[in-house]
């Protein structure tokens, strides 16, 4: 790329004075069409002063520079291009009005501090999905019970779905209502339970008012609401564990069996449990699906070191969704130059992200649109992370990733991790680790 790369001045029209253009895209006398997708970045720059364009307009347009030589138009491009491997040419510009000489300064000022940042990069995204399988599952079989529904009575959806913000306006679309109050709901017409669930006095209104009803739960929270259920059945101080962050199945879980559960959120907590009186002999543990199974160990231990006679799930049950994704989260940002975290500036989910990303030390910054995205970040940057928030479109990610490719050829790659139960050999939960198709047992076990 860098024994292609021009930075060169040509002659244009089509420029006010008072005002700079932004090239969308350049009719190059020599290279022909030249795109220019990193546009919206410098016109953002100048919008936020870098360089102060001087109360001048600001817009984006493309440019006709097949005249060539400064002097046969009333405007000057200032412009850098270069070729990609397949002779496609790339580059960025900004015009001013001839006569505006201060305008052309600012132009070549932003182009040169642009122009800087022109090189090959690697971009990888974590976790490229932000909803769990459950979730997803949920949204579809959500849509489904709308579209055989009338119009007029629409699907009526308990609390609100924990996914992506294209999901749920996708339901909006489908004219899927969201409500907190079952009165909302018309008699005869159909709820949606979502996929973290509804506490069990919603279940029994909804029955008893004959609803019509599509149980979306999740099947891992569902199994660990049974859980909490019948351990308080038998007589157990269920030990809740949710960790630092709040999830919206939290209540629901709690819902099942409120007289007797105490949530968790840290292992310093073990030792407070004494003040509620709990029975040592008497003692269950549920982890609440939605938070890493790593905040989980922790707490685990704590309780188990406190209460050896603690019962708990099977570690089947549990969810790991939240494990896998903060690990490609924190593997992409220790692989990395500079971590982006697409989403909100007031999304929580993007918080948890950037402190996963940020676990490393690198540089990791947050975007809510791809205008924000600085020059300045991006000095001395060849490989950047990319992580969707639940907040962010998709349509962000295009936009960010067509950016980036505008400052160099650009590979883009996706990291995810995936943990799944593995069958054991033997039954009953206690057998050995079942070796993968194909793979000798003796080899895969090994001795002991």
């Amino acid at each position: 790329m860098n024994r292609t790369m021009r930075v060169e001045r040509l002659s244009v029209s089509g420029v006010r004075p008072g005002e700079i253009v932004v090239a969308t895209g350049v009719a190059h006398p020599e290279r022909g069409p030249v795109g220019s997708p990193a546009a919206p970045l410098l016109a953002a720059a100048l919008g936020r002063g870098e360089p102060d364009p001087g109360g001048r307009r600001i817009r984006l347009h493309p440019m006709d520079g097949a005249a060539g030589a400064v002097g046969t138009g009333d405007a000057v491009l200032v412009m850098a291009s270069y070729l990609e491997l397949d002779g496609r040419a790339v580059g960025l510009g900004a015009a001013a009005h001839a006569d505006d000489r201060a305008a052309v300064d600012i132009c070549a000022e932003l182009v040169a501090q642009w122009a800087g940042l022109l090189r090959s990069r690697r971009l990888l995204v974590a976790a490229p999905e932000p909803d769990c399988a459950g979730a997803r599952a949920g949204v579809e079989t959500i849509l489904r019970a709308a579209r055989v529904a009338r119009r007029e009575v629409p699907v009526h959806v308990y609390g609100r779905p924990v996914a992506a913000v294209d999901r749920i306006a996708r339901l909006a679309e489908a004219g899927v209502a969201f409500t907190d109050d079952l009165d909302a709901v018309p008699d005869g017409s159909v709820v949606a339970f979502p996929p973290h669930g509804v506490p069990l006095p919603v279940r029994a209104e909804a029955a008893a008012r004959g609803l019509g009803v599509v149980d979306t739960t999740c099947p891992l929270a569902a199994l660990a609401h049974r859980d909490v259920e019948a351990y308080a059945h038998r007589g157990d101080t269920v030990v809740l564990m949710t960790g630092a962050r709040d999830t919206a199945g939290e209540w629901v879980s709690v819902s099942q069996a409120p007289e007797s559960v105490l949530t968790m959120r840290n292992a310093a907590q073990a030792s407070d449990l004494q003040r509620f009186g709990v029975d040592p002999e008497r003692l269950s543990l549920v982890v609440q699906t939605g938070i890493p199974v790593d905040d989980a160990a922790g707490m685990i231990t704590a309780l188990r070191d406190r209460y050896p006679r603690v019962r708990g799930q099977h570690y089947d049950a549990l969810c790991y969704a939240a494990t896998d994704r903060a690990a490609a989260v924190r593997s992409v940002a220790g692989a990395v130059d500079l971590t982006l975290v697409l989403g909100a500036a007031d999304d929580p989910d993007a918080g948890q992200l950037e402190a996963e990303a940020a676990a490393g030390g690198r540089a990791v910054r947050r975007l809510a649109a791809a205008g924000e995205l600085a020059a300045a970040w991006l000095t001395g940057v060849n490989a950047i992370g990319v992580v969707p928030a639940r907040s962010a479109p998709g349509a962000l990610m295009l936009q960010v990733l067509d950016a980036l490719a505008g400052l160099g050829p650009l590979s883009v790659t996706e990291r995810e991790v995936r943990t799944a139960p593995r069958p054991a050999v033997g039954g009953g939960g206690g057998g050995r680790w079942a070796p993968p198709p194909g793979r000798p047992a003796a080899a895969a076990v090994g001795s002991g």
